[in-house]
């Protein structure tokens, strides 16, 4: 066989095996998965879960729904001496009634609520976890955001719900769930575009 002959050949497999591929098979892209969904849960039965540290302990009222993690009907807005803690979670240590009021759904630290007088439970909202705001978010470059609950501003009609971690993100307006993987608008704080990308966890 001849060089120019073997060169053909080559020529004529890579040419196959191009027709052969399906149209856009050579720059596709892996899809996005779905949004995850994690439920914080300080409590198991009757204790607090191994793993959660208990930075403090105090005592106070639960004296609305929380604010924060709207979705859950276990979660309080409540106060111990000037200080709102939202959100709260309600369990027990042995048979006495406990919230616990942690720093953010990712960390394990919690200051230990025991209330003056016991929140009655599903007096909050009912239950709507994976569909009602989520109380934290992480968008898709890993950036981490949890839910304002005071009075905040509005950016192209929509209000501010989250601010992020980083101190200068926020993420506006409702929430995209028209796909398996979530999106929100997540505005810079500069330029003149506020873009929308994809939520790759929410927190309940």
């Amino acid at each position: 066989m001849t060089r120019r002959s073997a060169w053909w050949m080559v020529v004529a497999a890579a040419g196959a095996w191009l027709f052969a591929a399906a149209p856009g098979d050579l720059d596709a892209q892996p899809a996005p998965s779905a949004t995850l969904i994690r439920v914080y849960a300080a409590f198991g039965p009757g204790a607090l879960r191994p793993g959660v540290l208990v930075t403090r302990r105090v005592s106070g009222e639960c004296f609305a729904a929380s604010i924060a993690d709207q979705a859950r009907d276990d979660a309080w807005r409540c106060m111990s001496g000037n200080a709102i803690m939202d959100p709260c979670f309600q369990g027990f240590e042995g048979s006495v009634p406990v919230l616990a009021c942690p720093e953010t759904p990712w960390s394990p630290r919690v200051t230990l609520l025991r209330p003056t007088k016991v929140p009655a439970r599903g007096q909050a909202n009912e239950s709507n976890i994976g569909r009602g705001m989520p109380w934290a978010l992480e968008i898709g470059d890993g950036a981490r955001c949890t839910f304002l609950t005071g009075a905040t501003a509005g950016v192209a009609g929509m209000r501010v719900n989250y601010g992020c971690v980083d101190g200068k993100r926020s993420v506006i307006g409702d929430i995209d769930r028209t796909l398996p993987r979530w999106r929100v608008f997540v505005d810079p704080g500069t330029g003149v575009t506020v873009p929308l990308q994809d939520v790759a966890i929410a927190w309940y």
